[in-house]
């Protein structure tokens, strides 16, 4: 495969396209090769959507699958629900009698896939780079941040279909966070849900689980949040009472490249970061 997809799904062209332009900051500064998806559509939401329709849901991203393994491209995602909507409907279609039953109905607008695309994280993208070529493009070190990690659930569980980190003691984004200069204070050995997940069934539970990761991260001397999920920043930016800030990964590693705040749209955060 030649290069990448960019896949930037729902929740960040709607709500949160600074976090894209950080990201494109961050692609562009290391060297990295891809074009916008085309003709994407939703990933079905693996929370709720996907549950209501799982022949619909297969088919949905084999479609989008199949364009990316015609153009000879993996799929890079900005999104944990994307990010595992994909890479558990590709593991599906690994079965080849599911893909059979799939490329049936692909078949009628003219696409088929044979399992030739991969799906890729930018944590992923991001800790492939490696540690020396990464700090040797740091430019303003990210030293006064003390960072809590919330790599959100849907990047490392279920880790054998993932691929990704650990589902038990993670380190990728800790290893990520330290490149920029920044003290990792907390990382959890079982990391928690933010509670966005649960916020439409019952609000009371989810700020609750939202309140007791804030609890535990302020108690560790945490300054700022930083996760690689947009869902669970929205819950952190948005939702929390301490006033804890939050980072999306690409706005830590464009800081630490010497990106202003002003590119990549900070003044856009809900809780600041001074």
């Amino acid at each position: 495969m030649d290069g990448y997809l960019l896949y930037s799904g729902c929740l960040i062209p709607s709500r949160l396209p600074f976090l894209e332009a950080s990201s494109r900051f961050v692609l562009d500064r290391l060297g990295v090769t891809y074009e916008p998806f085309p003709e994407g559509t939703c990933c079905v939401e693996p929370i709720g959507l996907r549950s209501l329709g799982y022949d619909a849901w297969l088919l949905v991203v084999a479609r989008m699958l199949s364009i990316a393994e015609s153009r000879g491209k993996d799929v890079l995602m900005l999104c944990n629900g994307c990010f595992l909507s994909f890479k558990e409907a590709a593991h599906a279609l690994e079965d080849e009698r599911v893909r059979h039953r799939v490329n049936q109905g692909l078949a009628e607008i003219g696409r088929e896939y044979h399992g030739g695309a991969r799906v890729r994280h930018l944590m992923e993208v991001l800790q492939e780079v490696g540690s020396s070529r990464m700090e040797s493009m740091v430019t303003a070190p990210q030293d006064r941040l003390r960072l809590a990690l919330h790599p959100g659930c849907h990047v490392i569980r279920p880790a054998k279909v993932l691929r990704v980190d650990a589902h038990y003691s993670p380190r990728v984004l800790a290893d990520i966070a330290s490149r920029t200069g920044a003290q990792v204070v907390s990382n959890d050995a079982w990391p928690r849900c933010c509670g966005g997940g649960l916020a439409g069934v019952d609000d009371r539970i989810s700020s609750a689980i939202l309140q007791d990761n804030v609890d535990s991260f302020k108690a560790a001397g945490a300054n700022c949040i930083l996760t690689p999920c947009p869902f669970c920043f929205v819950q952190f930016d948005l939702r929390q009472k301490q006033g804890l800030p939050v980072l999306y990964l690409s706005e830590l590693v464009a800081l630490a490249f010497g990106a202003s705040p002003e590119l990549i749209g900070l003044k856009y955060h809900r809780t600041k970061l001074e």
